[in-house]
């Protein structure tokens, strides 16, 4: 029992006529009574009497009419709803993004996305870097604002810049290096640093080291913050001072003070990446509207203002 023999059925049934159900089906006539047969020796029962002028249900057949109908129906209710999530996942998506790299354009962004796509649908998953790679790999998002991935295979993955980020020193307003306009390195030695666990900002932290040693001296981390929000209230409290993306700014608060650091060439670029096949349409059109709006992102991590 099947669904092409249940519709036979159900065809015969309803026209009381083999040749009528044929042409329904645009099938012909004996494969019309094959499949009424088959259905029969499954069931062991005669569905159908036949006579001379037309076809009448058996006992069995009325009984098996209703239940084959419901089962008919419930097939294409099936396929309807696999169809339709299939369509809503190929207009929905979802993006993964670092919060503080993002905090300052991704809301204007999704939300003009958004008013030129109007089919279109978007859910926004805030992530940590580690967290935006096993997302990706396990097609639980569509698309990261993320910093390098070097673990991505880029044959899989798409990526391009979206702004490139630089370096700087966050330090309380009341602090006495707070109304210098730059900072050396050697400028912090002595200070005490908040910083992010190394496990957590490998590339960054090994690159603050780095500096601090080439000027001389040690960081002394006192304190690791866990995340951008809590490094800022840290550092506004007095707890001590840090060296942070330029990007911080847009969430720091009046008692703190961003200060850019000489002689400083790391340069954190913010990258999206999503996979390069069965890109859907709706990702195609973010895609391009995230390559729009780039001269204007880099001007304001630039801004002083």
């Amino acid at each position: 029992m099947d669904i092409k023999t249940l519709t036979t059925f159900v065809s015969v049934a309803k026209h009381k006529n083999f040749s009528a159900a044929a042409r329904e089906l645009h099938s012909v006539q004996p494969t019309v009574s094959r499949h009424v047969s088959e259905l029969e020796s499954e069931l062991g029962l005669k569905l159908f009497l036949r006579t001379t002028h037309q076809v009448e249900l058996t006992q069995a057949g009325a009984v098996l009419l209703p239940e084959a109908q419901a089962i008919l129906a419930n097939d294409k209710r099936v396929k309807t709803l696999v169809q339709n999530t299939q369509k809503e996942e190929k207009n929905h998506l979802k993006v993964g993004y670092l919060a503080t790299a993002c905090s300052f354009f991704l809301p204007n962004l999704v939300g003009q996305f958004l008013l030129n796509h109007s089919d279109v649908t978007t859910s926004l998953h805030e992530m940590t870097g580690q967290e935006q790679f096993e997302a990706l790999t396990q097609n639980k998002i569509d698309i990261a604002f993320s910093r390098r991935q070097p673990k991505l295979d880029e044959n899989l993955f798409s990526v391009e810049e979206i702004y490139a980020d630089k370096m700087v020193a966050i330090v309380p307003a009341q602090h006495p290096l707070a109304n210098q306009t730059e900072l050396s390195m050697s400028d912090l030695e002595g200070e005490p640093f908040i910083l992010f666990q190394r496990s957590e900002w490998i590339e960054m932290y090994e690159h603050i080291l780095s500096l601090a040693q080439e000027s001389g001296f040690t960081p002394n981390v006192t304190f690791h913050p866990e995340n951008m929000r809590h490094l800022v209230t840290s550092v506004s409290s007095g707890l001590g001072i840090s060296i942070a993306p330029q990007c911080i700014k847009f969430i720091a608060d009046n008692n703190c003070v961003c200060i850019p650091i000489s002689n400083v060439n790391l340069v954190l670029p913010l990258y999206i990446y999503y996979k390069r096949s069965g890109a859907s349409s709706a990702l195609e059109k973010f895609v391009s509207t995230c390559s729009s709006i780039k001269p204007d992102v880099q001007n304001a991590i630039c801004s002083t203002h």
